[in-house]
């Protein structure tokens, strides 16, 4: 199975996500069974995953979680409450998918969902199968036009925003921001991690095109470094995830019934 998955990362690949909305039509759109947060950013997003990830499960909840790369294990990108997917499971989901792929690519063979693309999916299905209660979900690259961007989210995050992937986003920051703000969806709130003023306010020109609410985490810490949450992770760059991670908790706890003292302990796990 797993040979078979790292054989499309050698395929040629179009960027953008029609193939993926085809993928997801094709299965009946599992990602809309359960409520996500999505999130982007240059750095500190598989971080702030985790942190919020422990929060939610700390509030007692049913928590799905998809992230990359992984470090040993393939299983790693697909967890329940901090359980990574097993080999077995891995196995069936690869059977189950392979005839749909090829079906996809009868007519084109660049129709072939790619290796990031099945594994959303397969993450879609797990979350959905298993009825988590929310899931937080990780983009791989960019935003506006990678995979995971089919979801209709609760809650969009952007940690940061920095040079990356300079071929497929752009070559200065605020394009770079703009492709990241892609995740941003109408009326859907959204936050902003600490960021370059010229990132911060391409983001917030999409958001109030779409008449996202926007949350700022250093509007929430004025006095930074000083009054950052602590967390178990050293590094200040972490204590700024954890400040994110303690606005997330805000914003979404009247529906999850998330409080700061709540995200605080979490953070020390």
């Amino acid at each position: 199975a797993e040979k078979y998955l790292f054989s499309l990362r050698n395929r040629g690949s179009k960027y953008g996500i029609d193939r993926m909305d085809a993928l997801v039509r094709a299965l009946d759109h599992p990602e809309s069974n359960f409520p996500v947060i999505h999130v982007a950013g240059t750095n500190g997003k598989g971080s702030f995953c985790a942190m919020l990830e422990a929060v939610l499960r700390r509030s007692g909840l049913k928590v799905g979680m998809l992230t990359s790369p992984h470090l040993v294990r393939l299983g790693e990108r697909i967890q329940i409450n901090r359980v990574e997917t097993s080999d077995q499971q891995i196995v069936q989901l690869v059977e189950e998918l392979i005839p749909l792929a090829e079906q996809l690519a009868a007519r084109d063979p660049e129709d072939h969902p790619s290796f990031f693309e099945l594994i959303t999916a397969m993450g879609f299905l797990t979350f959905s199968r298993e009825k988590v209660a929310v899931a937080v979900v990780e983009t791989g690259l960019g935003g506006r036009l990678d995979a995971t961007n089919v979801v209709n989210p609760i809650l969009s995050v952007i940690t940061s925003v920095g040079l990356d992937h300079l071929e497929q986003l752009g070559s200065d920051l605020t394009s770079i921001a703009k492709e990241k703000a892609g995740i941003v969806k109408r009326g859907v709130p959204v936050i902003i991690g600490r960021m370059p003023e010229s990132a911060k306010e391409m983001i917030q020109q999409v958001a109030e095109e779409r008449q996202a609410e926007v949350f700022e985490s250093e509007s929430l810490f004025p006095e930074a470094p000083l009054d950052l949450p602590v967390t178990s992770l050293d590094g200040t760059f972490q204590r700024w995830n954890a400040a994110t991670t303690v606005l997330a908790a805000q914003v979404l706890g009247e529906k999850f019934g998330l409080d700061e003292t709540l995200a605080r302990e979490a953070l020390l796990e």
